[in-house]
């Protein structure tokens, strides 16, 4: 990556805590990262717009594919809950020699998983979809997506951990640069891929995930670049230390790995949760997938205020301040609640035209119709779903990510798939049952979270 393509980027230092202004603190570090999962969800939107014109079988197979790979994601999810957690204490201490070695340390893990991810994806992908009970057709297409994607895993990991260290150190708006930068180029070259313009061959859902991967390659390459430039506040100098320092990758798995269990049993719920849609037909499918696509667009407010609060909390228990790590919590949980209940009404008044416009071909009404019922019901989870990001993005900030994971866990096996499978199948329900026990979970998550959060045990781990 050229350096001209670095010196666009914005220079800025990490912002410290302010305790006079810490809604300000908040919003600084949340709207980048607001828009860089816009972009990021946005890869997951061009993709389902353009193979959803290709008809019901190759848009149940991207989702279906899309389905593993978050399961993928969790030990991207370990690496960077990790890397965030010690890298936001080493720079609220003013540790930054520190840092660096963890930089290192996050990106060789970060490295070995992208390629473990790769091999398995190319291998597996036709398995795991059989797994979620694809129709035939639909699991040819979605093993092809999967394999399409699997080199670009490698790079995708390394991006993720290079995020996660510059947000830990309060540099949001880099991450964003570059996430906005993928998604153009995903754009550019999915739609090239899929369709066939010009010389380029009509690869259809295999084109997807060639895009996919060209685009986590630009996206790694300018993320590694600006680390190597020197002038971020973080910096990865390859050859000034050990590129796997043991008491480091200690310090970043003790966190990280309960974080990435969390979200590998909770991909692992998902899939059984797929599961129980899946039994009802293609047209279910569409629906739930295309749903699921939107509102992952829908979350970005409150994601983005989840790595804020992350941030905030390591830097202030860094600096010896647990005060200002609760009281910034609060302020970031308001603004969280307040954007998804703005989203949440937009949701529930506009759901079927907005699905609308992502579905195409033969069957298309009933997809629509199903998919504005989904958005109404769960439209009612969105407020809890802010806070829900708010408080688990402070716990996981302060390294207390064992209880998340246990009330992750009990949420999603008992509180989710039980009622889930009783509403859809045994009531009759059909997908908003299953829909309805998703909302069912959210909202009992929330409490069990404030309650931990109550506690205030989070204020003496140590990471």
């Amino acid at each position: 990556m050229s350096t001209e393509a670095t010196e666009a980027l914005p220079t800025r230092p990490a912002p410290a805590l302010d305790e006079r202004h810490l809604g300000l603190s908040v919003v600084r570090l949340a709207w980048p990262v607001v828009v860089q999962q816009v972009a990021y969800s946005a890869v997951q939107l061009v993709d389902t717009y353009l193979v959803g014109h290709l008809g019901e079988d190759a848009l149940a197979g991207l989702r279906l594919g899309g389905q593993v790979y978050w399961l993928c994601q969790a030990g991207m999810g370990a690496v960077g809950a990790g890397t965030i957690a010690v890298v936001a204490r080493a720079v609220g201490a003013r540790q930054m020699e520190r840092a660096d070695a963890t930089v290192r340390t996050s990106l060789t893990l970060a490295a070995l998983w992208g390629l473990s991810l790769a091999v398995g994806l190319w291998l597996l992908g036709d398995w795991s979809l059989g797994m979620l009970g694809a129709e035939p057709e639909a699991r040819r297409l979605g093993a092809d997506y999967l394999r399409a994607s699997a080199i670009g895993m490698v790079f995708w990991s390394l991006l993720f951990a290079v995020n996660s260290s510059l947000q830990a150190a309060g540099d949001t708006r880099t991450p964003m640069f570059i996430s906005v930068l993928l998604n153009a180029v995903n754009g550019a070259a999915a739609y090239l891929l899929i369709n066939g313009s010009g010389p380029f061959p009509r690869l259809e859902v295999v084109g997807a995930g060639a895009g996919f991967t060209v685009a986590a390659i630009v996206g790694a390459a300018l993320g590694l670049a600006v680390l190597l430039s020197g002038r971020r506040v973080l910096r990865w100098r390859p050859l000034q230390g050990p590129p796997l320092d043991g008491r480091e990758a200690g310090r970043i798995l003790r966190v990280g790995i309960p974080a990435g269990l969390e979200q590998a049993q909770f991909n692992i719920a998902f899939m059984l949760y797929t599961r129980i849609v899946a039994s009802m037909g293609t047209t279910a499918v569409a629906a739930h997938g295309v749903t699921l696509a939107i509102q992952g667009l829908a979350f970005n407010a409150g994601f983005g205020i989840s790595v804020a609060t992350s941030a905030l909390v390591g830097q202030g228990l860094g600096a010896r301040r647990p005060d200002l790590a609760e009281r910034a919590t609060y302020v970031a949980s308001r603004y969280s609640l307040l954007a998804t209940t703005a989203v949440a009404v937009v949701l529930a008044a506009f759901g079927g035209h907005i699905t609308r416009a992502f579905v195409a071909g033969e069957g298309a009404d009933e997809v629509v119709e199903l998919g504005r019922k989904l958005m109404l019901i769960f439209a009612f989870a969105m407020p809890g779903m802010g806070l829900n990001l708010a408080l688990s993005g402070a716990l996981r900030g302060a390294g207390d990510t064992r209880s998340v994971l246990v009330i992750v866990a009990f949420c999603n096996w008992v509180v989710r798939l039980v009622p889930a499978y009783l509403l859809a199948i045994v009531a009759g329900l059909g997908v908003p049952g299953a829909w309805m026990a998703a909302v069912l979970d959210i909202n009992s998550r929330v409490l069990l979270l404030w309650l931990r959060f109550r506690q205030g045990r989070w204020k003496h781990i140590r990471v």
